[in-house]
């Protein structure tokens, strides 16, 4: 964005531009018919000579109002002071760089102007001698470069002051050629044909003529007007000269003459061999500062590079020891595992031990069953036998055959014994004596 800001201001302040644009305007009202009038004709636009000579003469002049616009525009800058009030520091650099900030702040338009150039350059001259016992001898030298650099702004115009009559007898040597080349034609003055020649031999020598006419004209209006500028601006220079001394008077600190004087020098001696040697401390310093972070960042790169070295090692180690550990977890693992299926086999297996035993209890538990429900089934039967003998035992008693009875009871008695000898042990027996048969027949 600057560099187009820029572009457009040179574009602005070019006076070729202006001048191409005026002398486009010019000839443009010229063909338009805006402009009339044989003179016009004659000296602007007779001759393709006549065209580029007012070209330039419109880029001369357009140089010219630009520098008279210059011109009065620092003529109005002169009225304000851009360094402000006298500010004393008690050192002359300070002082130089707070007038140089202040010149920093001026618009970018008048940085370029005579008189804040001019201060710029001569504070930038106190600041590095360190004092302004050549101020003066600066301030002319500075002036001097002024006024030169005010003659070389000129160069083109002088160059289209002195091209212009160059061109106005380019033109002249152009309409005599055209002339001459008219005259030529001798057969039209045998022919009696001498009225047809003179017309275009005089419009040679009117071009001719012309063009050396406008070349005068215009570089005397272009000598009058450099002329006038350039006083103009001699006028603003010397204005500058003397605002430059009284702007300047009084900012720095003057050496006394004599004795004084000396002594004062020796102190600014003293105190820039302080200041460079404060200046020599501080380099130092950096320097040392420089070292130390220099070293500090080494170190530190070593720090770092021992810490990757050792968590590499570490982690190398926890990772041999972890596989060992993991190894010895998964033999303890699989110890447990085998300990585990070892008991479950064992239990397992008493499982079916007593799944068997309990096959078995359950199988004798049917047989005593059985046992039991023949026991059952046979003391029915004694019941009977009982009532069958009681029955007999009565009959007997009432038949008086008690002893035979007896005896048959006893027989029947060995045979129920021989019945129950083939039911288990613990089965009950029947046993009846013949003392209580006989003492319930009693």
């Amino acid at each position: 964005m600057n560099k187009l800001n820029d572009l457009v201001s040179t574009l602005l302040k070019s006076p070729v531009l202006w001048g191409a644009a005026v002398s486009a305007g010019f000839y443009a009202l010229i063909h338009a018919g805006v402009l009339r009038g044989e003179a016009v004709e004659l000296y602007f636009a007779g001759h393709p000579v006549e065209y580029f000579a007012t070209s330039m003469f419109f880029v001369a002049l357009a140089v010219l109002v630009l520098k008279a616009l210059a011109i009065v525009a620092q003529q109005q800058s002169l009225r304000n002071s851009p360094l402000g009030p006298i500010a004393r520091s008690g050192r002359v650099e300070d002082d130089c760089r707070v007038m140089l900030e202040r010149l920093d702040r001026l618009p970018e338009s008048r940085r370029d102007d005579y008189f804040p150039l001019r201060l710029r350059e001569a504070i930038d001259h106190v600041r590095r001698q360190g004092s302004a016992a050549a101020l003066d001898d600066q301030l002319k030298y500075l002036a001097d470069m002024d006024v030169a650099r005010a003659h070389g702004s000129y160069a083109l115009v002088r160059v289209i002051i002195w091209a212009i009559p160059i061109l106005g007898f380019l033109g002249t040597v152009v309409g005599i050629t055209m002339a001459i080349a008219n005259l030529a034609g001798g057969s039209a003055v045998v022919d009696g044909a001498i009225e047809e020649t003179i017309p275009r031999v005089v419009g040679g020598l009117s071009v001719a003529f012309a063009t050396t006419t406008q070349a005068l004209i215009l570089s005397i209006v272009l000598m009058f007007a450099q002329y006038f500028t350039e006083q103009r601006e001699n006028a603003l220079l010397g204005r500058i000269d003397q605002r430059m001394a009284k702007e300047l008077d009084g900012r720095f600190e003057q050496l006394p003459a004599g004795a004084e004087g000396e002594l004062v020098a020796v102190r600014r001696m003293c105190e820039r061999v302080v200041q460079a040697a404060e200046e020599l401390v501080d380099h130092q310093a950096r320097l040392w500062k420089a070292s130390m972070d220099e070293a500090a960042a080494r170190w530190s790169g070593q720090a770092e590079a021992a810490g990757e070295q050792l968590q590499r090692v570490l982690t190398a180690g926890l990772e041999k020891s972890l596989a060992a550990i993991a190894q010895q977890v998964t033999a303890g693992q699989q110890a447990i595992a085998q300990q585990n299926q070892r008991h479950w086999d064992g239990v397992q297996q008493s499982q079916s031990q007593q799944a068997e035993r309990l096959a078995e209890l359950q199988t004798g538990l049917v047989r005593q069953a059985e046992v039991l429900h023949q026991a059952i089934a046979a003391s029915g039967e004694v019941t009977k036998l009982e009532a069958a003998l009681n029955r007999n035992l009565g009959a007997l008693a009432g038949a008086k055959h008690f002893e035979q009875t007896v005896m048959s009871l006893a027989a029947a008695i060995h045979l129920l014994n021989a019945r129950l000898a083939e039911a288990p042990g613990d089965s009950a027996s029947v046993a009846l004596s013949a003392n209580a048969r006989n003492t319930q027949a009693a």
